[in-house]
């Protein structure tokens, strides 16, 4: 009995034990650490969603130039210049940082960019399922008359040459959006006739 008794501290002992304040801290920086890798990995697929939906239609424009010179041997210069930056005369409007614009909508020139007056958007049979979050422009030429695009187009730094005399006749797609609201940087996509690739800049800024 006396025995029994001297035990019953010790074990009562085990049993109310707790967690240390190093254990919990430890704990909690874990925690901290698996959350922001979930909100940054969350970041980048949002990001990629986004420049997915920019590659698509930049893909679908390419579709629509490629109709419209089938029916009429020449390809459809409906914006008047490549814009500058986010603003300037993109199409259907200035992209602005999480803000979806409606297809379809007119638009007129901002700052020497915009549209055709006498070639609307509304010329090229373009897909499209939404709101877009991109600024769209698409320029075209006749063969021997080199794209003027000022400035010069680069992709991460390095530049993005088109022909100097192109053999044939020629368009230029270029999307453009600011993804994460820092507006001095800002991700741009590039396309055109001479190649099927599609160029990305800055991806996710």
């Amino acid at each position: 009995m006396a025995r029994a008794l001297q035990q019953s501290p010790a074990v009562a002992k085990g049993l109310t034990r707790g967690f240390t304040l190093v254990e919990l801290m430890v704990v909690v920086i874990i925690v901290g650490i698996l959350a922001t890798l979930a909100v940054v990995g969350y970041r980048q697929i949002v990001q990629s969603s986004h420049v997915s939906e920019a590659t698509s239609m930049v893909q679908n424009i390419r579709a629509a130039q490629e109709a419209y010179h089938s029916e009429t041997q020449q390809y459809a210069g409906v914006s008047s210049c490549i814009p500058s930056g986010l603003t300037g005369g993109w199409y259907p409007a200035d992209p602005v940082y999480q803000v979806m614009t409606g297809w379809g909508a007119a638009c007129s020139a901002s700052n020497g960019c915009g549209c055709v007056s006498s070639l609307p958007w509304t010329t090229l049979p373009v897909h499209v399922d939404g709101p877009v979050l991109f600024g769209y422009a698409t320029i075209a030429g006749l063969a021997g008359v080199a794209p003027t695009i000022s400035p010069a187009p680069t992709v991460n730094g390095a530049p993005l040459t088109f022909p100097t005399s192109p053999p044939t006749e020629w368009y230029v797609i270029s999307a453009v959006a600011d993804l994460d609201g820092n507006t001095a940087n800002y991700t741009q996509i590039w396309a055109d006739s001479w190649t099927n690739q599609v160029f990305v800049s800055n991806e996710g800024l």
